[in-house]
């Protein structure tokens, strides 16, 4: 599949370009003052937070850092330093009362437990008893009710979705657009969270994007390298921690949808790829199309 390859190569000054002026474009027809992002301290976030520093000017991006007493410190960390770099004053918020407050804490027991160290193993080790591991992000789209798995795809997804309620506060208080940092590959795979902070947004610039693109991307704008060189961290449960490990490596998975979107058969991915990193990316895909099509409704 080295055709395949070859094609996943862009430019990435001519991405660039093409996404700052969809920033600039999209805040002009929206008639907004400019544009908050939130900064989480991983690449997605720092690329797109880059890009619109870029397009609009300092003067006219807000970036918004929301963690919760699970967020691990080096997270922080970085966002802190990745604003430094942009020049731009980080406002941070704890969405932790909210959480408290809902009751989300409680869907699972890890808050019995002391410390981070101890809840990641408790979850490595159940997800092992109860998932192979390559079937960890596919289960989680078709959870059985009531499970350990439904309630883990709640405890995790209502953090970004709380997230997302307070962009859209700052941003609508500010006469502010919200900038997602949703990418293609967690867009085709369902391991975003709908409706969620990085999808639900005014504007998406990355989703065009697959996760292996956005590296070189982060490198030309000068993302810097402890974003850069860290794995994909969800950061919402201990113990899941590197989401392009779950996926079997994002050059894989990317060329694999790639393929998947532009036609190519199947067998032809299966001799490429192997038929376990086939079927576990296309099962994803076809399993989160209603994550991509819905909220379904009566035409007329």
């Amino acid at each position: 599949m080295q055709e395949i390859v070859q094609r996943l190569h862009i430019d990435p000054l001519d991405a660039c370009r093409e996404i700052e002026d969809l920033i600039h474009n999209t805040m002009n027809r929206l008639r907004r003052d400019g544009a908050v992002v939130s900064l989480s301290g991983g690449l997605d976030s720092a690329v797109a937070a880059t890009l619109t520093v870029r397009s609009l000017g300092t003067d006219r991006v807000h970036l918004l850092h929301m963690p919760e007493r699970e967020s691990k410190r080096i997270h922080r960390n970085h966002a802190k330093r990745m604003a430094a770099h942009l020049g731009i004053p980080l406002t941070t918020q704890s969405i932790s009362p909210l959480l408290r407050a809902s009751h989300t804490y409680r869907l699972l027991p890890l808050r019995f437990l002391p410390g981070r160290k101890l809840r990641a193993w408790v979850v490595r080790a159940v997800r092992s008893r109860l998932l192979k591991q390559e079937d960890v992000l596919a289960t989680r789209l078709q959870p059985e009710a009531d499970s350990w798995v439904a309630k883990g795809v709640a405890y995790a997804m209502t953090k970004h979705r709380f997230r997302m309620v307070l962009v859209y506060r700052y941003a609508e208080a500010r006469n502010l657009m919200v900038v997602g940092a949703a990418n293609r590959t967690e867009w085709l795979t369902g391991t975003f969270s709908k409706w969620g902070v990085d999808h639900c947004a005014d504007v998406i610039p990355l989703v065009h994007l697959y996760r292996s693109q956005l590296e070189s991307i982060a490198e030309t704008i000068g993302v810097p390298d402890y974003v850069r060189d860290k794995p994909a961290d969800p950061d919402v449960m201990p113990g899941i921690d590197d989401k392009g490990a779950l996926l079997g490596g994002f050059d894989t998975a990317d060329q694999i949808l790639y393929g998947v979107e532009r036609g190519v058969s199947k067998d032809d991915l299966v001799r490429a790829y192997g038929r376990e990193k086939v079927e576990k990316i296309v099962n994803m895909w076809e399993m989160s199309k209603n994550m991509r099509e819905s909220p379904y409704q009566v035409h007329v």
